[in-house]
């Protein structure tokens, strides 16, 4: 932090230097002054760069000398443009008298070919674009410190927001959440229970299914529905063609062979296609049925069923119908408890102090960042005199 500081203060510092130099020169929007030294440097550079060309085009071709002629031409234009801009920039404020006239001077030196001395002549406006290039570098360094600086306060924000939301909340009920915790394992176990009698039910005998799904109702727990005539109309074809040992699947399977296979089994075609052949979807249901959590909710016909037929499912329903008298109560406790938790694990030991400390610092220096370095007032005795005097005065020795 105190290295952050340092270094922001440093940039602020320099930068106010190099504002201080560039303001006398072009006020407070100085980046006209900048385009301007900008303008004239490449004009330098360009009728320096036709000067080094006059000597070897004397002896060129006709068509390069007239080429090469237009291009002067152009170069002069550029010249005779660039100096009533700057007339126009000093009826604008954005550069003072004193600058204007050295670079109208500097274009005179120019237009007489004394690029040498147009240089030298130049070399406050080549500092200057040196310091807009050191300023715009600073600026770009202070625009990321204080992207920094903006995303640590949110952070320290954020912590200390969390600290005095974990003080205001209440401590954590432990049996409850002991009791939630007990509640999610009893369920899994009864799932787990359900789940291996299902399996069971599943592989038994078709025959024998549909006897425990007419005196037990397993079509309520899941298990796809038949009626009593469709049941009792499959069981005894199945008894009486000596499949009653076979199992839902193995029907569905056997309902996929050839009837040539059948036939040489003994099995009735008609009679097997109209018992077993036209309810392979019901097989496929009792193939295929998979209970979900939904099935062992309280009083549901599962947890009935599993209360009838295990007594280890019976003891873990009881456990279960005492523990859902504060599920819901629990559960939510739970979830606090688990909030709570996640807070302090993400201090990771925070101290209030030390955050309000930090965060008074980064403040401190956001306020650094965002403070303007102050205007140099530049005196300014000239009256205007209208366009014509203006110019005139500009233009003039």
């Amino acid at each position: 932090m105190d290295e952050d500081e340092k270094e922001v203060r440093s940039l602020v510092g320099e930068k106010k230097q190099i504002e201080a130099k560039l303001i006398p020169a072009g006020g407070n929007e100085f980046h006209f002054l900048l385009q301007d030294c900008a303008d004239l440097i490449d004009i330098i550079d360009e009728i320096e760069e036709v000067s080094s060309q006059m000597g070897e085009k004397e002896h060129a071709a006709f068509e390069a000398k007239i080429k090469f002629s237009r291009k002067v031409r152009r170069k002069a234009k550029d010249l005779k443009n660039f100096e009533q801009h700057l007339v126009s920039e000093y009826e604008n404020k954005h550069i003072t008298l004193e600058h204007g006239k050295r670079m109208v001077s500097i274009i005179k030196l120019l237009r007489s070919k004394s690029v040498d001395k147009a240089k030298r002549e130049a070399t406050e406006f080549y500092g200057f674009l040196e310091m807009g290039a050191r300023l715009e570098i600073i600026n770009d360094l202070l625009l990321k410190k204080k992207a920094q600086n903006e995303r640590a306060i949110r952070g320290v924000e954020t912590q200390l927001s969390e600290l005095e939301w974990l003080e205001k909340e209440m401590p954590i009920n432990d049996e409850q959440a002991r009791r939630h915790a007990e509640y999610v394992q009893m369920r899994e176990k009864l799932s787990k229970t359900w789940l291996s009698h299902v399996q069971v039910l599943k592989s038994v005998p078709l025959y024998e299914l549909l006897k425990k799904m007419r005196e037990n109702g397993l079509d309520d727990v899941g298990f796809p529905k038949i009626t009593e005539t469709d049941a009792d109309a499959l069981s005894a074809f199945l008894q009486k063609s000596k499949l009653e040992a076979k199992s839902a699947e193995e029907l569905h399977e056997m309902a996929g062979q050839r009837e040539q296979l059948l036939r040489h089994l003994g099995v009735d075609l008609h009679l097997f296609r109209q018992e077993v052949a036209a309810r392979r979807d019901f097989l496929f249901g009792i193939m295929s049925y998979s209970p979900d959590s939904r099935s062992l909710e309280m009083g549901s016909p599962a947890r009935i069923y599993l209360s009838e037929h295990d007594v280890e499912a019976r003891k873990l329903v009881d456990m279960l119908s005492e523990l859902e008298k504060t599920a819901k109560q629990d559960n939510e406790e739970w979830e606090r408890a688990n909030r709570i938790n996640e807070k302090r694990d993400g201090l990771a030991g925070a101290n209030k102090a030390a955050l309000t400390e930090n965060l008074q610092k980064l403040r401190a220096l956001g306020d650094v960042l965002d403070k303007k370095a102050p205007h140099v007032k530049t005196d300014n005795n000239e009256k205007e005199n209208g366009i014509v005097g203006s110019i005139l005065k500009f233009l003039g020795g």
